[in-house]
């Protein structure tokens, strides 16, 4: 019955963007932090291609997150070079740089594990000594998670999970 051009047609609004959702803060923050990677990418190209660093502002402070101690370091020692990058780049009003390790942030950006077999067989006398060591502590829970550990020693896990 859409043919009829007397009757009247369904309305469908078109999809909304997505940048309407965000919040304005966010938006720009992340427009800066493109910016400044792009601002950086001459003194820290390599680091940012592997994804090595994140960077991010925080009012005055650019902050270089790393996602190993040994990116860290050396950005530590680049941060002069970086702050006259950023004026270079008309960013005269970053006046700090703080770099930062956080490794653990990065883990879900890292590379899939292998999936093979993985052995986690606890030896007999490290088994021996944890069932001793429960039997001579005084909280139930502890001693109880202390035995688990012991039994869960004694299987393998072919899976590769947990």
């Amino acid at each position: 019955m859409h043919g009829n051009p007397e009757e009247p047609r369904e309305r469908r609004s078109a999809p909304r963007p997505l940048a309407r959702y965000i919040h304005p803060a966010w938006s720009r923050r992340s427009q800066t932090d493109a910016g400044l990677e792009r601002d950086l990418a001459g003194l820290l190209g390599a680091q940012l291609s592997r994804g090595l660093v994140r960077v991010s502002l925080n009012e005055d402070t650019l902050i270089l997150a790393c996602r190993d101690r040994g990116t860290a370091t050396e950005l530590r020692f680049l941060q002069r070079d970086i702050r006259k990058t950023l004026a270079a780049a008309g960013r005269p009003a970053i006046g700090a740089v703080r770099v930062v390790f956080s490794g653990t942030q990065f883990q879900a950006a890292a590379a899939p594990r292998e999936s093979g077999s993985v052995d986690r067989v606890i030896p007999a006398a490290a088994r021996q000594a944890l069932q001793s060591a429960a039997a001579g502590i005084a909280d139930p829970r502890l001693a109880e998670a202390l035995r688990r550990l012991a039994r869960a020693g004694t299987r393998t896990n072919r899976s590769g999970s947990g």
